[in-house]
């Protein structure tokens, strides 16, 4: 691969300080690392880079994705390393002093908002939560629907319609989930999270202190990972796999079939 992108990978990865890494589809399949993701990791620390891997997948607690992650990669994969809507939805409630709320969202994700203050109300809440929900239940869906279609307002917590799953095929994700919601009420969610809005870009930087322009994104969604880091203006690389072909208005900066390509770009450096 001796073109441009290779330069250009080469160039991005000495000059950038901060790797916002996507994680279902980029760095593992559902519970499978791809071959290079720790070696790669491993080389960002030893370059004395930054990480955070940016994950739309809210389906647990951000406790125990850290737990699942750092036995992936067999290595400890610490807080301020990892980035989940979870965060984002839990600030919302907190400045507009939302302490009761329902959902369309996991146990897992339900009993990490127990933990930190808020109460499920199935009957009266003052939010509802859509989002990766793997352990939907028609019951819960029709109680949803009843709380929307008697006024409450519900929040999403990221448009992903599919997740990646076990050998490369896909799952439901939130962006149907609410599709669910919204035919059944004709109303739209409030607020969205996670990628691709710039909102969470503003969030990242005001956690963590960094600057976009130390900043790259890598992952393999163009209309999620690569329009985000477009329209906030951060440098890119798109993982494009085997069969995808550009057809999106947003342009990475560069591109490369693999992350284990990648991985051989820059082990050198």
């Amino acid at each position: 691969m001796v073109d441009k992108n290779y330069n250009i990978i080469k160039e991005l990865f000495l000059s950038k300080k901060v790797f916002l890494i996507d994680g279902d589809g980029t760095l593992y399949l559902w519970d499978k690392p791809f071959k290079s993701s720790t070696l790669f990791l491993g080389k960002l620390g030893s370059s004395g880079k930054r990480f955070v891997i940016l994950s739309n997948n809210d389906s647990e607690s951000k406790t125990n994705r850290l737990k699942f992650l750092s036995e992936v990669f067999k290595k400890e994969i610490k807080e301020d390393q990892l980035f989940l809507p979870n965060e984002m939805v839990e600030e919302f409630m907190c400045k507009n002093r939302i302490k009761r709320f329902d959902g369309l969202i996991s146990n897992d994700f339900k009993k990490e908002l127990g933990k930190d203050g808020f109460v499920c109300d199935e009957k009266d809440p003052q939010i509802v939560i859509i989002g990766f929900d793997v352990d939907l239940t028609y019951e819960k869906l029709k109680r949803i629907i009843k709380h929307v279609n008697n006024g409450i307002k519900f929040i999403l917590t990221h448009i992903d319609p599919l997740c990646p799953y076990k050998n490369e095929s896909e799952i439901p994700d939130a962006g149907l989930m609410v599709n669910l919601v919204t035919s059944a009420t004709n109303r739209t969610p409030s607020l969205v999270f996670g990628k691709p809005f710039i909102s969470t870009i503003r969030y990242i930087t005001k956690k963590y202190g960094y600057t976009r322009k130390d900043m790259l994104m890598i992952g393999d969604r163009l209309n999620t990972d690569i329009k985000m880091a477009t329209e906030a203006g951060i440098s890119s690389i798109w993982i494009k796999g085997k069969n995808h072909a550009n057809k999106s208005p947003y342009i990475p900066t560069a591109e490369v079939l693999s992350l284990d390509v990648l991985y051989k770009i820059v082990s050198d450096l």
